[in-house]
C-alpha cells in the first residue's frame, strides 16, 4: 500500500490531542478528532473516499478514529460497500449508481490514504441534493442499508423497502 501514499505529507492533525485510559500497554497512542489538509477538514464521523486504483468504484468509509503512534499517522474507517461489491443486492435499488451498504467490517490505515471528504445522506437528502446541483452526484452517495459482509446480508433501510418492492428507481 505504500506505493499509493503520496511522498509528502498531506493531512494534518487539527485540535487538541488526548489519551484513552486503558489497562492494555500495547503501545503509546494519542488521539485526534479532526485531521486537516489546507482549507478541508475531516473529523470522526464524516465519510471520506480513500485512494484506490479503481476508479469507476472508489473505496468509500465512515471515519471512526484518529491516532498517532510511533510517528505514524493512523485512521480507523468502517467501510461501505458499493451494490456491485455485495451478494443479493435487488436490481430495483433506486439510484443504484449513488447507493453504499454500511458493512461491521473496520479497517486501520494509514491517514495519507484518505482522498478527500464525501457525504452520505439518506435516500431523499440524496435526491433533493441531487436536484439542487443540477444532478452532479460527485462525491454524493446515500445509504441504502447495511450489509453483513460474513453471511452475505442485506437489510435495507426501512425507507427504501416499499420503493424497491415497487420496483422505483
Amino acid at each position: 500500500m505504500t506505493h499509493f501514499l503520496p511522498e509528502k505529507q498531506l493531512w494534518d492533525w487539527s485540535g487538541p490531542s488526548y489519551k484513552k485510559c486503558t489497562t492494555k500497554k500495547k503501545g503509546r497512542k494519542i488521539f485526534y478528532k479532526c485531521i486537516e489538509r489546507g482549507d478541508e477538514s475531516l473529523c470522526v464521523g464524516d465519510s471520506a473516499v480513500f485512494l484506490s486504483t479503481e476508479t469507476d468504484q472508489p473505496y468509500i468509509g465512515k471515519i471512526d478514529g484518529f491516532w498517532e503512534s510511533y510517528a505514524s499517522m493512523n485512521v480507523r474507517v468502517k467501510w461501505y460497500y458499493h451494490p456491485v461489491e455485495t451478494v443479493g443486492c435487488p436490481d430495483s435499488l433506486p439510484c443504484i449508481d449513488g447507493a453504499l451498504f454500511e458493512a461491521c467490517h473496520f479497517d486501520e490505515n494509514d491517514i495519507q490514504t484518505i482522498s478527500h471528504k464525501c457525504q452520505v445522506l439518506s435516500l431523499d437528502e440524496y435526491r433533493t441534493k441531487l436536484d439542487s446541483t443540477g444532478g452532479d452526484s460527485t462525491d454524493l452517495y446515500y445509504l441504502a442499508g447495511q450489509y453483513d459482509h460474513i453471511n452475505r446480508k442485506i437489510h435495507l433501510e426501512p425507507d427504501l423497502v416499499p420503493l424497491v418492492e415497487a420496483g422505483e428507481n
